[in-house]
């Protein structure tokens, strides 16, 4: 079979790795030479277009010393028939004395890996090797246009996130300057208001000073009116005496025990008529509910319905019946107001020196109708006896100065202390009365009183003694109101 010359297009061409390896190429060197002896064999060089100079390895390949265990032996020559087989033969000449001498071929080593037999699969092994070098790189060129395009991508939404990130700290800079402006601003009003704040109340001192200055100015100078008072002081006044009677009551009967059953003579018929009702305030616990309410009711009867307290009641008569005859002939109601202010105010001028001794009776007649209430309602403690009748004669004095300044003023002033009767319902007004029980005034509004402690002041007419129509609560009287039923 004629030989067929392989030529060296591209595509036949055998990859470096494989046309390196020393034993095939000093296989194919032998297969090419025309001369069977060794000696012409490793001195003639190959013919222009021969299949051994085709595919001639480099020549450091071609002298490395250690041949590879699956290279074939000497003198193989290999000849490409048609159809692209390719035989082997073996030079007999080429072979050495060992192997001429041997009776049986040495069988060559089992590789491995499977070795291709012709051109045709090394070369569709480099085609499908470089087909798929190919396709690698492709896939790696699709996957890193990718990566540019989306860091591309990234890259411009990064730019356009600094952007609009540097537009809000801008803003927020802004915001900042503005609360710190409006903050200042918030300052400054608040100063202003403080301002503003301390300068009503200084008009307020002024007011009040100038209404007094007023007052002071109205009065009689030269025959010694009384100094006409505000309607805050009269109040004032009224709390303070309040809360100097409770405590009174406090330090000298908190632990004391109080019984009311089984009293009788006097001291039982004054209890009843002064406070009838005070079994049901026993019943309640209020103790010094019911004493407080005892003396209050006495101070009102003996001292606060006084026409002037220190006059014996035949001068008393006569100055009452002195305002009803001047009531008669003369037709303002404020005259007849001011005329009983001055006249008073004359008489409160001179109280202390001539009006003493009668001063003094009361107060005495006062303290000896209290204590003879309490002594029979509370053991007597007679070591204290004497400091309870002390601070009894101060609450007194008290109340009889309170009571001459109210009716010094032109304005008419009522000390009111409602009656709780039997069989009468009085109920709680939040307009004359405060609940000393601490419950809420909305829950009182149709509940019954049990007792009053303390009384009150309301104001008729103004400070000339005119307008008799105007009625003003100045002290709301002190009630214990009854539990809900």
């Amino acid at each position: 079979m004629p030989r067929k010359t392989l030529g060296t297009p591209e595509k036949h061409r055998v990859s470096s790795e494989s046309a390196r390896s020393p034993s095939f190429m000093r296989s194919l060197q032998n297969a090419s030479s025309p001369s069977t002896s060794p000696s012409r064999n490793a001195t003639r060089s190959p013919r222009p277009g021969s299949l051994a100079q085709a595919i001639a390895p480099p020549p450091q390949a071609a002298l490395s010393p250690s041949p590879s265990p699956d290279a074939p032996p000497r003198g193989t020559r290999f000849m490409v028939m048609e159809g692209g087989t390719t035989t082997a033969t073996t030079d007999p000449s080429s072979s050495s004395p060992s192997m001429r001498t041997s009776p049986s071929p040495i069988p060559a080593p089992r590789s491995t890996t499977p070795t291709p037999t012709t051109t045709e699969d090394l070369l569709k092994q480099k085609d499908d090797r470089i087909a798929h070098l190919e396709l690698s790189y492709q896939r790696t060129l699709d996957a890193l246009t990718n990566a540019s395009s989306s860091l591309s991508s990234f890259s411009s939404l990064t730019s356009t996130t600094a952007h609009e990130l540097r537009l809000l700290r801008l803003e927020a800079d802004a915001l900042r300057a503005e609360r710190d402006e409006l903050r200042s601003g918030w300052n400054a009003v608040q100063q202003s208001l403080r301002e503003r704040e301390d300068e009503i109340r200084d008009l307020r001192r002024q007011m009040r000073g100038l209404k007094e200055w007023v007052s002071n100015s109205t009065r009689a100078d030269a025959t010694g009116a009384a100094q006409q008072v505000s309607d805050e002081v009269l109040g004032a006044g009224m709390a303070k005496l309040g809360n100097e009677l409770q405590n009174w009551v406090l330090v000298n009967f908190r632990r004391a025990k109080v019984k009311t059953e089984g009293l009788e003579g006097e001291p039982g018929e004054e209890l009843g008529r002064v406070v009838p009702m005070f079994e049901e305030v026993m019943g309640m616990g209020g103790k010094i509910h019911l004493i407080q309410s005892v003396v209050s009711r006495l101070l009102v009867e003996m001292v606060f319905r006084a026409y002037f307290v220190g006059l014996t009641g035949e001068q008393e008569r006569a100055v009452r019946d002195a305002e009803g005859m001047l009531g008669a002939i003369v037709s303002t109601p404020g005259s007849i107001n001011q005329w009983r202010a001055l006249t008073l105010s004359i008489l409160k001028r001179e109280a202390d020196q001539k009006l003493q001794a009668e001063t003094a009776a009361i107060t005495d007649a006062f303290v000896n109708k209290t204590n003879n209430i309490l002594d029979a309602m509370t053991e007597v403690d007679t070591q204290a006896i004497e400091a309870r009748n002390q601070g009894l004669r101060h609450l007194v004095n008290g109340a009889i100065d309170m009571s001459r300044l109210l009716v010094v003023q032109k304005a008419i002033f009522k000390v009111t202390m409602p009656e709780i009767l039997p069989h009468q319902r009085v109920l709680f007004d939040a307009v004359t009365m405060e609940d000393i029980g601490g419950e809420d005034e909305e829950s009182l509004s149709d509940r019954e009183i049990c007792c009053v402690t303390f009384p009150g002041i309301i104001k008729q007419g103004d400070e000339s003694g005119g307008q008799l129509q105007w009625t003003n609560v100045i002290a709301k009287a002190r009630v214990l109101c009854s539990p809900d039923e």
